[in-house]
């Protein structure tokens, strides 16, 4: 019973694994403008790189504001919380008052009204992304020289050829691919000084966000002779690898340690187990109960612990070379081999998870349904979520599910099927 109370919750808090999404917009066949010679390239340069380093990647180029709005809408329901989203642009951006705007393909020179009426309010998609994922890497190839700005009818609130400075929200980073107010170059080669070095670096193994960021820098510098840097802001709460993991290690991790029969395994009966063998291969051990606390180290399969206390889906625990903090429940098993003291053994592998019965796996596929707001129409779904608000008129096909809640769908429909449910 305490395996299906600890997956419902895990179900209805987060998506079965993390993910990574990336968000591409590029504009240049711009209607009332000279289009850009770059931008378009770039971004699918861009797309087409992030899909090789294992990005689930919506891609968009020359799109209007109708056609961008929606695709930002398709992507932040496409991504759940745990998961890492990435957003780039690469056309025209502009400073207007307090707010950066992005310019869809369809953009309307003139007064300022038009302007910000044809625009995109680039805080309204970190707003949105920060609504979706708990760690957003935003990257911005958007100080080109904009011919929009020369419309400007008022001099007080005139657009600026740049960007203005923006502060990331816990969990994000901003790179920009010049300094405040700055214009960056659209480039005389296929892309632009800025993604060119991008391209080059993103995938570099075992360097972090800021490292990354910090080899960018050098090279546009080098190409530009100084005259662009590019920029970032940084509230990130962990490090940030876009490139492969196999040469990562910012992190300790904390390694299964030598079980001997004199070990007290009585008091470590819980471990780590049921961790995806082709994923980071790690649970995060927080300092607190939510995916945005800090990371303080990192569990590895089999992972002795002591439960201490439990706040929803997470547990406060304790492992046996004295480090505690939170980690998430559903990778953590009850009860190890060898916790009784008279058959004490070392355990290479987890036991299975129970096996759940017919009413678990109806009930834990559709608390995925239940959790996004679907209204249930019959007797048993009424009677099992009718304590949960829920969204009248949304179809059962319309459910906004992530790839990772489908396939968890698709798994529990199979184990039904194979069960004779």
């Amino acid at each position: 019973m305490r395996f299906l109370l600890a997956f419902v919750i895990f179900v209805m808090a987060a998506p079965a694994w993390a993910e990574r999404f990336a968000l591409v917009l590029g504009n240049g066949a711009y209607q009332y403008e000279t289009p850009l010679k770059n931008a378009a390239t770039d971004a699918r340069d861009m797309a087409n790189k992030l899909r090789d380093m294992g990005f689930q990647v919506y891609e968009g180029i020359d799109l209007t504001r109708e056609q961008s709005l929606g695709l930002v809408q398709q992507f932040s329901r496409a991504v759940s919380y745990e998961d890492t989203a990435l957003f780039y642009f690469a056309g025209h951006g502009m400073q207007l008052g307090s707010d950066n705007y992005i310019l869809p393909v369809d953009a309307r020179p003139g007064s300022e009204a038009s302007l910000t009426d044809s625009s995109i309010r680039l805080q309204s998609i970190l707003r949105t992304l920060e609504n979706a994922a708990d760690t957003r890497i935003i990257i911005l190839d958007a100080c080109r020289n904009n011919p929009f700005v020369r419309d400007s009818a008022s001099r007080s609130t005139a657009p600026s050829r740049g960007l203005m400075k923006m502060e990331a929200g816990v969990g994000s980073f901003i790179a920009f691919a010049t300094e405040p107010g700055n214009v960056a170059a659209d480039g005389t080669g296929r892309n632009s000084p800025f993604t060119q070095a991008l391209l080059r670096h993103i995938s570099t193994p075992g360097a972090d966000i800021h490292a990354l960021m910090r080899a960018v820098r050098g090279d546009v510098m080098g190409s530009t002779n100084d005259t662009q840097v590019p920029w970032e802001n940084s509230a990130l709460l962990r490090q940030v690898f876009l490139g492969p993991s196999d040469q990562r290690q910012e992190t300790p991790q904390i390694q299964t340690p030598a079980i001997r029969k004199s070990d007290p395994l009585q008091n470590f009966p819980y471990y780590v187990g049921g961790l995806d063998p082709y994923g980071d291969g790690f649970l995060a051990l927080r300092n607190g109960a939510s995916s945005n606390s800090t990371l303080l180290a990192k569990m590895t399969e089999n992972t002795p612990l002591q439960v201490l206390s439990q706040s929803g889906s997470w547990m406060n625990v304790t492992t046996p070379n004295g480090q505690s903090g939170w980690a998430h429940s559903r990778w953590i098993y009850c009860c190890r081999v060898g916790t009784n003291p008279s058959t004490r053994q070392a355990v290479e592998t987890p036991p299975p998870p129970p096996r759940m019965t017919c009413e678990d796996l109806w009930y834990a596929r559709n608390s995925i349904f239940a959790a996004h707001g679907y209204c249930f129409k019959s007797a048993r779904g009424k009677a099992a979520f009718d304590h949960l608000p829920c969204i009248p008129g949304l179809a059962a096909g319309d459910v906004p599910l992530t790839s990772s809640e489908r396939n968890e769908v698709n798994r529990l429909k199979a184990l039904e099927r194979q069960q004779g449910c």
